[in-house]
């Protein structure tokens, strides 16, 4: 998942939000347009106390949140009584054995609310009572119709049988399609994190290449699909002379461009 924002990239991000140019802000702070920029480039750039009070109230955001001190853009003074955490939850949160930034995600997204609810369902047992009152009229109805001699093989019985539900397999379902929903989401929005797996493999990556080496129509063409490849570079915006400029360069100087020495099958030249 993606790292915390440093300062300037906070600052950056607020001013877009606003829909502002760095001009712009700057006529509405009062602070220079070369600072600004400073503030949002420069990683080394000291800003000034008076500053971070401008652009905090300016951003209806505390300066805490553009330090770096904490995530919240808002400063909460309320205790944590009542958020309704008990002390053990408390601790565990404060202790960083658990990816809290994940956890807020997951509350937050829409899907959220309604897996707590299937939950609440799940756990205070009203519906699972329901479903075992429903298969033991189900179990006593073909119990019945077997004393009277009705075989397994009915189709009513067989009926009866498929009716029965399965409590596990029902809440399962329910809460797992409600987990992989939000958790799908949340993967699909970190899919541009620099940490986040490429969904492209390796072995993908080497097949599309010979897949296209197979189409090349001389050498030239499967030349430069290789070069594509490995130097990630598109060839088809160079003009042939950029082209043949830089393949003459690798030719030249790049030991991983230049032909294998030998006299071919390992004989020995005569």
């Amino acid at each position: 998942m993606k790292c915390k924002l440093s300062i300037q990239e906070k600052l950056k991000d607020l001013r877009i939000e606003k829909g502002l140019s760095l001009q712009e802000l700057s006529e509405q702070t009062g602070i220079s347009r070369a600072a600004l920029g400073n503030y949002e480039t420069d990683e080394f750039k000291e800003i000034t106390h008076k500053a971070i009070i401008t652009l905090a109230n300016f951003y209806g955001v505390s300066s805490d949140y553009l330090l770096g001190l904490t995530e919240n853009r808002d400063h909460h003074q309320f205790p944590v009584d009542e958020l309704g955490l008990d002390d053990d939850t408390v601790e565990l949160l404060k202790s960083g054995k658990l990816n809290v930034r994940l956890i807020c995600e997951m509350i937050k997204h829409p899907e959220f609310l309604n897996f707590l609810s299937d939950l609440e369902i799940y756990v205070d047992n009203l519906a699972g009572m329901q479903f075992r009152n429903l298969n033991k009229m189900i179990e006593q109805t073909r119990i019945r119709l077997q004393n009277s001699g009705v075989p397994d093989s009915d189709h009513y019985m067989k009926t009866l049988e498929k009716a029965s539900i399965s409590e596990d397999n029902y809440f399962n379902n329910l809460l797992g399609n409600d987990i992989v929903k939000i958790a799908k989401d949340i993967r699909d929005s970190h899919s541009i994190d620099s940490e986040t797996g490429d969904p492209i493999t390796p072995v993908d990556d080497i097949l599309d290449t010979f897949e296209e080496l197979k189409k090349a129509d001389n050498s030239t063409q499967a030349q430069m699909v290789m070069y594509s490849k490995l130097f990630k570079i598109n060839f088809t915006k160079m003009d042939p002379y950029e082209f043949k400029t830089f393949t003459d360069i690798l030719q030249r100087y790049s030991d991983l461009c230049k032909p294998i020495k030998g006299n071919g099958r390992g004989k020995k030249k005569r």
